[in-house]
């Protein structure tokens, strides 16, 4: 519970990002349409007065909480995709990253925009919006590090869309798995993720991808005499 006003000396942004934390859990934790008035009341401390004067209304409590979660929570997880240099390795980090994320408690709520996909199922505009933001977010990292990989020779060469909407189907997957709460199957999908991974490296490998010894078979290599 936070405040209603900030202590002496600080600043009422410390108050307002206190408060907007509190609300990210809460619509995590309930979804939107589980989350009542004196759910917020009761969460941030303040009162009804206060939250819509300082924020609007709910619809617009729930679009900062979205924001701030794909900004602060989603968007950690990319970073090893978006900002990495090193292709299999920086795939490695991410599905590492994914796998630590969805052994933590705060896993079990899923994540707050597939959650939202799925409670609103494409009637709110304004999520639509933000879930087609979040999957070409992560398109694009996904799609920036497998050309990495590709160019290193650590994966074979090939359509490079197919694998991002496997990854991107596989993310999907264990976030909604981790709301089911069936014990132990948020873990078999991440190893499930990591073998996908191993063999697309392990086809590269088969072609002499990434070895200097070794070259991909050429047009006219097949029925040449050894």
């Amino acid at each position: 519970m936070v405040q209603n006003t900030p202590g002496p000396g600080r600043p009422l942004t410390f108050a307002r990002d206190v408060v907007l934390e509190e609300m990210v859990r809460l619509f995590w934790e309930k979804g939107y349409e589980g989350v009542s008035l004196k759910d917020l009341e009761d969460r941030t401390g303040l009162n009804r007065s206060s939250l819509y004067n300082s924020f609007g209304s709910k619809e617009a409590l729930f679009s900062l909480a979205l924001d701030r979660y794909l900004r602060e929570v989603a968007g950690r997880l990319l970073v090893p995709l978006e900002e990495g240099e090193k292709g299999m390795e920086d795939i490695h980090a991410f599905i590492e990253a994914v796998a630590a994320w969805f052994s933590s408690p705060a896993s079990n709520a899923g994540c707050l925009m597939v959650n939202s996909m799925v409670e609103f199922g494409g009637s709110k505009e304004e999520i639509v919006r933000e879930a087609c933001h979040y999957t070409d977010r992560f398109r694009a990292a996904a799609s920036s590090a497998l050309t990495r990989a590709m160019r290193r020779g650590e994966l074979p060469e090939g359509e490079v869309e197919p694998r991002v909407d496997l990854l991107l189907g596989m993310i999907l997957a264990l976030n909604v798995a981790a709301r089911s709460g069936v014990p132990g199957l948020t873990g078999q999908l991440v190893d499930a993720l990591r073998v996908q991974v191993r063999e697309w490296a392990g086809e590269a490998r088969s072609f002499g991808e990434g070895d200097p010894g070794r070259r991909r078979p050429e047009k006219g290599d097949f029925g040449r005499s050894p």
